[in-house]
């Protein structure tokens, strides 16, 4: 089981941002023997592709320069263009094949990991305790199950190469050794035979040994990229908040929004009550409106401060007990009342404006 700096148990899956953090820095899960079976195995193919007409450049290069003993007379001013004539003429013999080999190593890196430049430092490493005692960083590196498994990976391809190099030179014994008595053609013939063999069984060995560090490396980099307990609490925190500081917020939420509700109650045409748990304030204004609107609403103490200032200030008061738990229930503040209530409320709006009308007769 894995396990942290402070010796904790690392048991739960990596998160999404623990994940995109070390991809940030470059921890990715990859295989270095993923490119390298693949720069045997293509490059290799992509030598002999391509040996021809390089080894026809190059006769014809050798060929241009012995021709050329003779005639060049080299002095201190045409030394500087001889000599870039020469880089040039290098670079256009070996440049199809670094370009070949690159875009081998490119690909074998994009398939594993994608395209991604890290931007973050990768920090880790040897920490301050493992520099003031170096033996248990050397445990810590050399003790690992990462490191183990590399050792025997190192062991197991160094046997498999040397067993398959002395099988086929074993194998072809006879042949070499008759190669003297036979024409020069056939023996560059016979070389690029053994050759091609050669890369192409130790190619196989390598992506033998490529597929099963490819799995590795997957399990290895999943494990090391788990979590503790405490962790993902942490994690947890940052990304949704501190509980009281949230705590809090709402709270200052609350009061302001009351603070908000009671400055409207003056505004309402009518406050609905039960009588003493529940007020809800409402008011309509034809022109504006299409149905009436929940202006401020409260339950216990906050719905005694409703009635208070909607006694004070002049606001009809209508005790409706099921028409005040229905509309506190279903009707948010700043919202208009559902279609289902508009014939109760309508019937006390009605109640109140001609209370309104007989007073100012009166």
């Amino acid at each position: 089981m894995a396990e942290n700096q402070d010796g904790q148990e690392k048991t739960e899956p990596a998160s999404a941002k623990r994940l995109e953090e070390a991809r940030q820095r470059g921890q990715v899960s990859k295989s270095h023997d993923v490119t390298t079976a693949s720069i045997l195995l293509f490059g290799g193919l992509g030598l002999f592709w391509l040996g021809k007409p390089l080894i026809a450049n190059l006769q014809l290069f050798m060929k241009d320069i012995f021709n050329s003993l003779g005639k060049v007379s080299i002095t201190e001013q045409n030394m500087p263009s001889l000599y870039l004539s020469f880089i040039l003429t290098t670079a256009k013999l070996i440049l199809p094949l670094l370009i070949f080999v690159f875009v081998i190593i490119f690909i074998s890196e994009i398939t594993q990991v994608g395209f991604h430049i890290a931007t973050k430092k990768f920090t880790k490493g040897l920490n301050v305790q493992q520099l003031i005692n170096p033996f248990k960083g050397l445990k810590k590196i050399f003790g690992s199950g990462r490191s183990a498994f590399e050792l025997i990976k190192s062991f197991l391809k160094l046997i498999l190469v040397g067993a398959i190099v002395y099988q086929i030179l074993r194998s072809k014994a006879d042949e070499t050794t008759g190669l003297l008595e036979r024409p020069l053609s056939d023996i560059g013939s016979y070389l690029v035979s053994v050759s091609l063999e050669l890369i192409l069984k130790i190619s196989l060995v390598f992506i033998f040994i490529a597929v099963v560090d490819f799995f590795y490396q997957k399990y290895k980099h999943k494990e090391d990229m788990k979590m503790t307990k405490q962790e993902v609490k942490e994690e947890g925190k940052q990304a949704e908040g501190d509980p009281k500081i949230k705590q809090r917020m709402r709270s200052l939420m609350r009061q302001r929004l009351r603070k908000l509700m009671l400055k409207n109650v003056p505004k309402a045409d009518v406050v609905i009550t039960n009588p003493t748990h529940f007020a809800v304030a409402l008011m309509y204004k034809s022109d504006s409106m299409n149905a009436p609107k929940v202006i401020a609403k409260g339950v216990d103490f906050l719905a005694v401060q409703i009635k208070e200032i909607a006694a004070s200030t002049g606001v009809p008061i209508v005790e409706e007990p099921p028409l005040a738990r229905m509309l506190f229930y279903t009707v948010e503040v700043d919202q208009e009342i559902p279609e289902n209530l508009f014939k109760t409320v309508a019937q006390v709006l009605a109640y109140v404006y001609n209370l309104k009308h007989k007073y100012s007769v009166n």
